[in-house]
């Protein structure tokens, strides 16, 4: 349990691995939409296993969208803080003749 929790925040503090994960869990969703739309739909046994399928496939999706709104979020706190230290530096070069 507690190497999930590393890995997790590991994802989440690196924006490289957050949007190369967001990219598997997208490709992975997508490869089992485009398989249960095609040679998997009559393959389902029961309604269960069917509803159990989707239920990944909708999960993989939204867990790659809440990594994406984190992402957005996160780049708009950094260029907050982008912006903020360059106007002080601005201010501090105007202050000196």
């Amino acid at each position: 349990m507690k190497m999930i929790l590393l890995f997790t925040r590991g994802i989440i503090a690196d924006r490289q691995s957050r949007r190369w994960t967001m990219f598997v869990l997208l490709m992975a969703a997508l490869l089992m939409v485009f398989a249960g739309a095609t040679f998997l739909s009559g393959s389902f046994s029961s309604p269960f296993a069917f509803m159990i399928y989707w239920f990944v496939c909708g999960w993989l999706t939204l867990a790659a969208l809440l990594l994406a709104v984190l992402d957005l979020l996160l780049l708009r706190l950094a260029a907050r803080k982008e912006r903020r230290r360059l106007e002080e530096e601005i201010a501090r070069k105007n202050e000196k003749p």
